[in-house]
């Protein structure tokens, strides 16, 4: 039975990313994976990067105790999705912190040698939420920063992980209650099962 991990990160508890995680994870469950979701700010993750993780980074310290649950989570898992709003062109700073802190040397690649380690082999997919088009992202260059940063760089290159994807839940408009808003995202939150689905 796969195994899934879903990520999210929205300070507001009723949020669209939070259902676009519980989608994704639904999708997976409905194809006979377990299936988690951690909102990072519900069990409280700092994303400060610290003294200890700095004294972590340079072989002087173990791995700071909070990042520990997380990474064991991660290890365990053979379908990752990270799920954020994009905000200015870029991932939130909650997230930034989860790559600073969590995906780092001792867990996610070897500091000697650069190998790949716990994530290695893994499908991870990207979702992105986003106020514009797909479209915009793309024509802007954005959409090849994202992709080069997070999935080319971070992703296949430190982490061994090959199979890692860009989505986006585009076009969004936060408190619209317009109804043909809320049908299109609602068509896209239906996308978003699907694809959990499919990678289990």
């Amino acid at each position: 039975m796969s195994n899934v991990l879903v990520i999210t990160s929205n300070p507001e508890p009723a949020s669209l990313t939070d259902a676009v995680g519980e989608a994704f994870a639904a999708g997976a469950r409905g194809s006979g994976a377990q299936a988690e979701v951690l909102d990072l700010y519900e069990v409280g993750f700092n994303p400060v990067y610290s003294a200890e993780d700095r004294a972590h980074y340079l072989g002087r310290a173990p791995m700071p105790d909070d990042v520990v649950p997380i990474q064991s989570k991660l290890a365990d898992a053979d379908v990752i999705a990270l799920v954020f709003p994009v905000y200015w062109y870029t991932m939130p700073a909650m997230v930034k912190g989860f790559f600073d802190r969590v995906i780092c040397r001792g867990f996610a690649y070897d500091a000697a040698t650069g190998k790949p380690l716990a994530l290695a082999g893994k499908t991870v997919r990207v979702i992105a939420l986003t106020g514009g088009a797909r479209q915009w992202y793309e024509s802007d260059g954005i959409d090849a920063a994202l992709r080069n940063q997070i999935c080319a760089q971070t992703f296949t290159k430190y982490c061994g992980v090959d199979d890692v994807d860009l989505v986006y839940v585009d076009n969004l408009s936060m408190g619209d209650d317009d109804p043909a808003k809320r049908a299109a995202a609602a068509l896209q939150l239906e996308r978003i099962t699907a694809l959990g689905a499919s990678l289990v």
